[in-house]
């Protein structure tokens, strides 16, 4: 952040100014300050004018979490009406495609109602919108007094995030965004690997593989590779099977039952939920995914807490915003919500067949 910046946005709440300071130098009562920052019409323009030179002088910010609550205390209106908001920022490369994954969906929704419960509405913009460049885009967010970034996992192999931070509180939705330096909140991978491998062991499969594409490891920092890795610490050395990791998804089912065959596995933990990749494997093999969407028992496996994640991650960002803690974090957090295991036919046990996905 540069000092111009830091000197108009604050970000540690002991460097904040206060009203009464902007009051001091303007000559005027703080009550008088607050109408005037307000546009209230009691105050002469002039003294608007002076209150915000002021203001600009000292580098005051009314804080949008503290204007959001009090306006739904004035007035006895629910949080919803509230008229703060952060915004919901996307990088896919149609803007709305983003859409078209249930767990982005369902992050938006929870978060969406959570940022309603705190004082605030969820409104979506697009980085990839032909008529909104980064620049523009950030100057419209300040425009609007819109200081909070909520920021959706980026598309495919991207985990650059083209949009400066300075001025802002970010927050990132799953582990992609590794530049800037964000916080973020997301799945515990490590442990959901882990989890499948033992429930797996569970149902007596003992030869355990993963599928994992390789960008899609590098993407999550290779939580999941390293999850399977110490789960298998707990089997002889011979049952332990390397990984099958080619550059992307669409080369598994080509290599899957060789691979299979090879290691003479009896169950495979895939890193995603498609069922055309999934069922090429013989149906003596237990299938399980680490990205099980929806709970109907037909495929076994993980279940990410996509609603505590969307919940959490606005929590962190309205805590942000309360203590103007704004821009890139020198130690950047990483929020883990656990996941559940939910059986389903894909994964009967050993020496089964499976009757889901066939």
């Amino acid at each position: 952040m540069s000092a111009k910046s830091s000197a108009k946005l604050p970000a540690a709440p002991s460097e904040r100014v206060s009203m009464k300071e902007v009051a001091g130098l303007a000559g005027i009562s703080r009550s008088a300050v607050s109408l005037a920052l307000a546009g209230h019409r009691s105050i002469p323009q002039s003294t608007r004018e002076r209150v915000q030179a002021a203001a600009e002088q000292l580098g005051y910010r009314k804080n949008p979490l503290v204007a959001a609550l009090m306006s739904v205390r004035r007035t006895g209106q629910p949080a919803a009406s509230a008229k703060a908001s952060l915004a919901f920022l996307t990088s896919h490369v149609a803007p709305d495609s983003w859409r078209q994954v249930a767990t982005h969906r369902r992050f938006h929704a929870a978060a969406s109602t959570r940022a309603l419960k705190r004082g605030f509405s969820l409104e979506e913009f697009s980085l990839t919108d032909p008529a909104m460049r980064p620049e523009r885009l950030e100057a419209l967010l300040r425009a609007r007094g819109i200081h909070g970034v909520l920021v959706a996992p980026l598309p495919g192999d991207q985990t650059t995030l083209a949009f400066n931070v300075s001025d802002f509180a970010v927050v990132g939705l799953g582990t992609s965004v590794n530049s800037p330096s964000i916080d973020r909140v997301a799945d515990d991978h490590f442990y959901g690997a882990q989890l499948a491998f033992e429930q797996c062991l569970a149902l007596g499969y003992r030869r355990i593989g993963l599928a994992v594409a390789a960008n899609i490891s590098h993407r999550l920092e290779h939580r999941w590779w390293s999850g399977f890795l110490v789960a298998q610490q707990k089997v002889p050395n011979r049952d332990r099977i390397p990984a099958l990791m080619p550059e992307t998804r669409e080369l598994i089912p080509q290599l899957l039952n060789p691979w299979i065959a090879r290691h003479r596995l009896d169950a495979v933990i895939f890193s995603h939920r498609t069922p055309v990749e999934m069922s090429c494997a013989p149906a003596a093999v237990g299938l399980v995914s680490l990205s099980v969407h929806e709970t109907t028992g037909t495929v076994a496996g993980l279940k990410q807490n996509e609603h505590q994640i969307g919940e959490e991650a606005v929590d962190l960002l309205v805590s942000k915003l309360h203590h103007w803690t704004t821009g890139e974090a020198a130690s950047p957090r990483l929020l883990l919500v656990r996941g559940a295991w939910v059986e389903g036919l894909s994964a009967p046990g050993l020496g089964k067949k499976r009757r889901g996905l066939v």
